[in-house]
């Protein structure tokens, strides 16, 4: 009886990746950038007429991060009471 020979496999040739094209992005509908005076404003951390130009000019330079802080803080102290904002101080020192 006459054997088979066993015929060489042949490797499989790796596919070079089809190179996608990037999808266009597409524009958000993105929310105007609110100044931080405006942010803690709208919390109740500080009140607008207490804030002179000086002190928006360096509010303003505060990073997201800082004034997520103070607005989160401002929640778990709680609000003055209405009017006596003054007597207390806005946080913990």
């Amino acid at each position: 009886m006459a054997t088979k020979k066993a015929s060489p496999k042949k490797k499989a040739v790796a596919k070079k990746p089809v190179a996608k094209k990037a999808a266009p992005k597409k524009k958000s509908a993105s929310k105007p950038k609110v100044s931080n005076v405006d942010r803690l404003v709208a919390a109740g951390v500080i009140h607008q007429d207490h804030v002179g130009d000086h002190n928006t000019l360096v509010i303003n330079k505060l990073r997201a991060a800082e004034v997520s802080a103070l607005v989160n803080l401002r929640k778990k102290i709680g609000a003055a009471a209405e009017g006596k904002d003054h007597l207390r101080p806005n946080f913990p020192v």
